[in-house]
């Protein structure tokens, strides 16, 4: 016993005690002044506590911020698809007002000319592949009234003619085909007949027969004449865009830009009830 008096170890372990049980009491009860050993405790441990709860705070926002991120992303990929619909749906849309837009302007030119044609609307659904004979089909046949030989027309101008028919579609040779000739006369002098013949390009039609005499110049425009069994008269045919003059100097031939663009053809009608002149191919060369 007097043995673990003496020892220093006893009396240091001893001191730590008493110190903690005094500074126990001084903080259970509320005070306003602290001792100093409580002073030296809350200088080291406030830090480290700080630390701590940064170090915690740190990682709930990269927590967050990983969070976050995938939200974003979840987002930014519902949106990418939405907006991919969008796409689909506008160009959808542009197609049906551009087709509104075209059967609005078959459906005037047929109501302003009824007094002058019956029309049949059509709509074409396919075209030859074929440099040198220019044809479409079109989605009308003998079921609705259609006939061989039958003159086939756009707001814009003369498309061409039927030459075959089936039940329920009709096979259609356009003025732009090698083998197709067309009687016209020029709209602003009426003195120069002449015919127009296919050259096999979609843009290009070639006027001949011209006399060397004849007035014709450059943006003139042709009508067909009205001559033959084909055609009504005063159908626009298109525009002079270049005179020449034949070598043996006798006949002039023009270039003729066609008033239709058939590139870009989707829908035509069909004269159900042309009835022709009494006297049929009066121009030499006219099919």
């Amino acid at each position: 016993m007097f043995r673990l008096l003496g020892n220093k170890l006893f009396w240091l372990v001893l001191l730590v005690v008493v110190a903690a049980l005094v500074t126990m009491s001084q903080t259970s009860l509320p005070r306003e002044d602290i001792t100093v050993l409580e002073k030296v405790v809350y200088n080291v441990y406030t830090p480290l506590q700080n630390g701590v709860h940064e170090m915690t705070g740190h990682w709930g926002s990269f927590g967050d911020l990983l969070s976050d991120k995938r939200t974003l992303q979840n987002r930014i990929e519902e949106l990418e698809k939405k907006n991919a619909a969008l796409v689909v749906e506008n160009q959808s849309l542009r197609e049906y007002e551009a087709q509104a837009k075209r059967l609005q302007n078959i459906l005037q030119f047929q109501q302003d000319t009824l007094d002058i044609y019956q029309l049949k609307p059509a709509a074409v659904v396919a075209r030859s592949a074929n440099n040198w004979y220019k044809t479409l089909v079109i989605n009308v046949g003998e079921s609705d009234g259609v006939q061989r030989g039958m003159p086939v027309i756009h707001p814009d101008g003369l498309v061409g003619r039927v030459s075959s028919v089936s039940s329920n579609s009709a096979q259609v040779s356009l003025i732009t085909d090698r083998e197709m000739a067309v009687g016209v006369v020029l709209q602003r002098s009426r003195e120069t007949n002449g015919i127009v013949e296919g050259t096999g390009s979609s843009n290009l039609l070639r006027m001949n027969n011209i006399p060397y005499y004849s007035s014709i110049t450059e943006n003139d425009r042709v009508i067909t004449s009205g001559l033959s069994s084909h055609y009504p008269k005063g159908i626009d045919i298109g525009i002079i865009k270049q005179v020449n003059r034949e070598p043996n100097g006798l006949l002039l031939s023009a270039d003729v830009q066609p008033s239709v663009d058939f590139d870009r053809l989707e829908e035509v009608l069909v004269i159900t009830d042309y009835h022709p002149p009494e006297v049929e191919n009066q121009e030499t060369g006219e099919q």
